[in-house]
């Protein structure tokens, strides 16, 4: 495998569900009077892009460049989310607001590194036929004017990616040979047909085939591919293990796991965001299915190390 990999002057698409991801650190040292339940004295507060966004950021950190596609809200939520792109030097020309959407807020209290509670204010309705239009309208100012490399789609099921609009963007994808990396979510799996790089965890693989499948086990793996090939024709899988590291079953057949390298993980939040962005910048930068593991397993060990949404760096994939 390259020491590092090079993904320079590449192209980068990216939609889907975006959201601002709020942190609230303190420590716990007393019961509350009121009910049974810590009390945390917060001292630090944060907030980060998170969803397609930590997607951009992730893209952006990597050497290439950005292309981000969304609808939020017009509300506090929606200007922070922009302002921290700004302050990331992400373009945020196609980030489109309506007023009749909530952006997404995830909220989480730490007890230092201990993450004690989560609460999220959000919409998750699909966008309505007016809001589609505007949404493809754009997509096609943005193919009329740059090349795209790569096309991530990043599927929260917060209702950016509709069945209608997955389907316009596949279908200028194959009429623009574009390749298309898809992280996806239970309700569009598969609305997800013939893509180039399908990317499930190993929850959404065993649920979406309808049986548990043994992450150890090649044999349970591959049947498990097979299975979901007949099914969306994928071209490449890479179904992220967790602990167990990446299984990849490639267009030709040839199944494997890279397994990941044992580490004590502060927190896998944004994991996920990592590996798609890696696996689609090396894909579209021709590295082989076993170097984009390698690649992709070596970014999400490197953000897990981190409390917190967290893009990856060049630097952490020497």
């Amino acid at each position: 495998m390259p020491a590092k990999p090079d993904f320079k002057n590449l192209n980068v698409l990216i939609v889907g569900d975006v959201m601002v991801d709020f942190y609230l650190f303190g420590e716990v040292n007393r019961i509350s009077p009121e009910a049974p339940v810590p009390v945390v004295e917060i001292l630090t507060k944060e907030a980060r892009p998170g969803g397609a966004a930590n997607v951009a950021l992730n893209i952006a950190a990597l050497g290439a460049n950005p292309i981000l596609l969304t609808m939020v809200g017009k509300d506090l939520t929606a200007a922070m989310l922009l302002r921290m792109l700004k302050e990331n030097e992400v373009s945020t020309a196609h980030v489109l607001q309506h007023k009749a959407r909530v952006t997404a807020l995830k909220t989480r209290v730490f007890d230092e590194d201990k993450q004690v509670v989560r609460f999220d204010e959000e919409e998750v309705e699909d966008l309505e036929s007016a809001q589609e239009n505007l949404l493809l309208k754009e997509l096609k100012k943005i193919f009329s004017a740059q090349k795209i490399d790569a096309i991530i789609l990043q599927d929260y099921n917060k209702g950016v990616l509709t069945k209608y609009v997955i389907k316009q963007i596949l279908l200028l994808a194959t009429k623009n040979e574009i390749p298309v990396a898809v992280d996806p979510k239970e309700r569009n799996f598969f609305d997800y047909q013939a893509i180039d790089l399908f990317k499930p965890n190993l929850r959404e693989f065993s649920e979406a085939i309808g049986y548990r499948i043994n992450p150890k086990s090649i044999d349970s793996l591959r049947s498990g591919a097979e299975e979901l090939r007949r099914k969306n024709r994928f071209k490449n899988l890479m179904v992220t293990l967790g602990a167990n590291g990446i299984f990849c079953f490639t267009k030709t057949g040839d199944s494997f796991i890279v397994p990941a390298k044992s580490i004590k993980a502060a927190d896998v939040s944004g994991a996920g965001d990592t590996v798609i962005s890696i696996a689609a910048l090396a894909y579209a930068a021709k590295y082989s299915m076993r170097e984009i593991a390698q690649f992709a397993n070596k970014g999400a060990a490197a953000v897990c190390k981190k409390i917190g949404v967290s893009p990856v760096t060049l630097r952490d994939m020497k």
